[in-house]
């Protein structure tokens, strides 16, 4: 998982770093990126996109249902982050739980 690629521009980047770039220039529709971003990252790890924000797993897979709500999969993906009566701050600012998360899920 230590696999780098190098740029045209020299740049040097691993597996994540090429994630938040495909993320920078398309974040609206690259629901697949930020969920495989979130899949490369460690319970508790954060990444900071280049708009400044800074997500962890639960916040990624955030975005990728902000970019495709219809997708039930992604939306059990973060249900299965959810612990206990942890809850998420949603795509429009909302805080919810995994009962508030289901519901959203189903409709």
């Amino acid at each position: 998982r230590d696999e780098t690629v190098e740029l045209q521009s020299g740049r040097v980047l691993d597996r994540k770093q090429l994630y938040v770039e495909s993320i920078r220039y398309n974040p609206d529709h690259n629901d697949l990126t930020y969920c495989s971003l979130a899949d490369e990252l460690a319970a508790g790890e954060t990444v900071q996109l280049h708009d400044g924000r800074v997500l962890d797993r639960k916040h990624l897979f955030v975005e990728t249902i902000r970019c495709d709500p219809k997708d039930i999969y992604r939306h059990r993906r973060l249900f299965d982050e959810l612990r206990g009566s942890e809850t998420v701050r949603w795509y429009d600012g909302r805080v919810l739980d995994r009962r508030q998360l289901y519901v959203e899920a189903i409709h």
